[in-house]
């Protein structure tokens, strides 16, 4: 189902016509339905929560910034010759052994390792152009784009290398009427139930989360069980 049919079917269902119009318009039910989305997309680890987000650093660049990213599993730096799998550093032992030299004199080449990023500034809205010309060392990327994460590289590349950050991601917001995501193409109903419980929860009615709660969860532990039974399939059991 896209977006227009969840509404549709939400309306139905639901009978909340003060969030869907008679022409299935949206007048508030987008926002459950992307809630919705998201709460599912926490509840429990289904064979698309993983994702690959692919992002260029260019020559000279210590760090790449990336959008709906839940958790940060791995990172692989690649040229066009050769890839390989970065190793995670402590943020804090990553910046003290390879950024404590000024930009223009550090050593580039292909980074080994990688840290996640702390992604604010404080204030949230300051202008840090000042500062960066007279520190040299400002190592937030992303500013106050509160929707990216970000990673710092142990070394700027020598020459534009490719990064992949594979992790668990959010299913992609639906904004048009025609966009459909993994939670209404595959498993409609349960993205209805999930915004069903999010309008409960902006009423306060915790009897009625609590009753979503249960109906969604025996069928978000199903949909798990599908990823247990393929990481389980043809592995052997070790002798001993």
């Amino acid at each position: 189902m896209n977006l227009i049919e969840v509404r549709q079917q939400f309306r139905l269902m639901s009978g909340r016509y003060d969030l869907v119009s008679a022409l299935g318009a949206d007048t508030g039910a987008n926002f459950y339905i992307n809630e919705g989305s998201r709460y599912l997309d926490r509840q429990n680890e289904t064979q698309k929560s993983w994702g690959i987000c692919y992002r260029f650093c260019d020559i000279g660049h210590q760090g790449v910034q990336f959008q709906s990213c839940r958790a940060i599993k791995e990172v692989w730096a690649s040229t066009i010759l050769a890839r390989r799998q970065l190793e995670k550093m402590n943020l804090q032992d990553l910046i003290s052994i390879y950024m404590s030299e000024l930009p223009s004199s550090r050593t580039t080449g292909i980074p080994l390792y990688y840290s996640p990023a702390i992604t604010r500034y404080i204030p949230e809205n300051a202008v840090l152009a000042d500062l960066e010309s007279w520190v040299g060392f400002v190592d937030v990327i992303t500013g106050s784009q509160h929707e990216y994460n970000s990673i710092l590289l142990s070394s700027p590349p020598s020459e534009k290398i490719s990064i992949e950050i594979k992790g668990l991601f959010y299913s992609i917001a639906l904004v048009g009427d025609t966009d459909e995501n993994y939670w209404s193409a595959v498993h409609p109903m349960l993205l209805i139930m999930a915004t069903m419980r999010q309008v409960e929860v902006a009423n306060r009615n915790t009897q009625g989360v609590n009753d979503w709660d249960n109906a969604i969860n025996k069928d978000i532990t199903q949909i798990g069980m599908d990823l247990v039974e393929e990481i389980s399939a043809e592995v052997s059991e070790m002798e001993g």
